[in-house]
């Protein structure tokens, strides 16, 4: 078996598409704390097959916003220009229409700011509270090409770009994390290097509004079903393990889990099959 599983081998798996943005911010003063209790990254995961879903839902959704100014449809799309709260209406579009990509599947990692005290690292550098959330995520997508419905598939990974930020210092924490595995990690399953590209490239806009919509549930009261309702109309794309669990899978919580799992909306999301 060993001389099967071989490089090559991965690189010949049929391939998945991912996509990854961010929402909330990596700050741990008291002011950012409290305009921004978590940092989270989010996947999208899409068959290569399928990718003209990805064109076709990031195309549609410019047409509409986009409409009025012709010249202006290929501008990319961003959850904080485009989805304003007050324009319910294309966040309703937009869960409509993200909701309607039968093979996507969602990661979510979020980090809880106030439970995550003792971390004297992750609270004193950025950098690190980044690389340490990307991995998290990294590894569920690794699980999740491994697998994949119809078998095991390797997957390409595009990240957006922070600002300001030196990402090959991401890569080789990545690799270095990668190399000294001992969990079991199939990180074979991911193409590597990871690509960190700007925000034109139509799959990175599409995890921006998905990141959006958690953003949307997490800000929201812990008492108020409302705030996830675009949440859970994707909730069926959510990645789960073998017997169906979904925390710590397409929904892990570093910190204190209750920060997510408390929240009136929680148990619907757990099931949405």
């Amino acid at each position: 078996m060993s001389g099967i599983l071989t490089p090559a081998y991965f690189g010949q798996l049929p391939k998945l598409h991912v996509y990854v943005d961010e929402t909330g911010d990596r700050g741990f003063s008291e002011a950012s704390r409290a305009k921004s209790p978590f940092f989270a990254m989010t996947a999208l995961i899409v068959p290569r097959e399928d990718e003209w879903t990805v064109k076709v839902a990031t195309g549609g959704l410019r047409a509409v916003i986009h409409g009025a100014q012709p010249q202006q449809h290929l501008k990319p799309l961003h959850w904080v220009e485009h989805f304003k709260a007050k324009r319910a209406d294309r966040r309703e579009q937009a869960a409509q229409v993200l909701a309607n990509m039968p093979s996507a599947r969602l990661v979510h990692v979020v980090a809880h700011k106030n439970s995550l005290n003792a971390d004297a690292g992750m609270r004193a550098d950025k950098g690190v509270f980044y690389n340490y959330t990307c991995r998290l995520l990294l590894e569920r997508v690794a699980y999740a090409a491994q697998q994949w419905p119809g078998g095991p598939r390797e997957a390409i990974v595009r990240l957006d770009s922070v600002k300001h930020m030196d990402h090959s210092d991401t890569r080789d924490y990545l690799a270095y994390a990668k190399s000294g595995d001992r969990y079991g990690v199939p990180w074979r399953h991911i193409k590597w290097p990871p690509l960190w590209e700007n925000s034109g490239r139509d799959g990175i806009q599409l995890a921006d509004i998905h990141a959006g919509f958690l953003n949307c549930a997490l800000t929201g009261q812990p008492t108020d079903p409302q705030c996830a309702e675009h949440l859970l109309r994707v909730g069926r794309q959510l990645y789960r393990s073998r017997s169906g669990s979904l925390l710590g899978y397409g929904m892990k919580v570093i910190g204190d889990p209750r920060f997510v799992t408390s929240r009136v909306w929680w148990s619907d999301l757990v099931h949405k099959r």
